[in-house]
């Protein structure tokens, strides 16, 4: 493929993702899973989420209570619970140890948010990091002064 075709498939590719992008549905009538800007651009019970995209989304924003379903005589290991993977991990939250954090922060949510939103299970990754338990992700199996969040015992008060 020469240069000139490369470059006249890359300017159509880029006017279809601008178009796509701006012809984004708003004022309320964008659908479950549909690109949004803001929160008013979502249906009734939906959020615009962007949780580190370029392209946010419309997402739920409550959620069934498995308890209230017509059939809920399950054993416990037959149910499905909203679950946050490293729940602790929040965009925004300063860290603790004096260093800037160099990892993924997954949740927009405070762990009370996440509970409130209807999550029911949290994943914790614990650590024994400066002689005290650290909510933290690992690095080569270590918890790391740059990949620590929070003490546990910070956290729990």
């Amino acid at each position: 493929m020469d240069h000139l075709r490369l470059v006249q498939l890359l300017t159509l590719l880029t006017v279809t993702l601008a178009f796509s992008v701006s012809s984004a549905c708003s004022d309320g009538k964008c659908k479950l899973l549909d690109y949004c800007s803001e929160d008013s651009d979502c249906g009734v019970g939906l959020y615009c989420l962007s949780c580190q995209s370029r392209f946010p989304i419309c997402v739920r924003s409550s959620y069934t209570d498995q308890f209230k379903l017509l059939n809920n005589s399950l054993p416990f290991n037959k149910y499905a619970y909203l679950t946050t993977h490293n729940s602790f991990a929040i965009e925004g939250e300063p860290s603790h140890t004096g260093l800037p954090r160099l990892s993924v922060n997954y949740q927009e949510d405070t762990v009370t948010q996440q509970l409130n939103n209807g999550v029911r299970a949290l994943m914790l990754d614990t650590y024994d990091y400066e002689g005290d338990v650290w909510l933290c992700h690992y690095f080569g199996g270590n918890c790391h002064r740059y990949t620590a969040f929070v003490r546990i015992t910070a956290s729990s008060k």
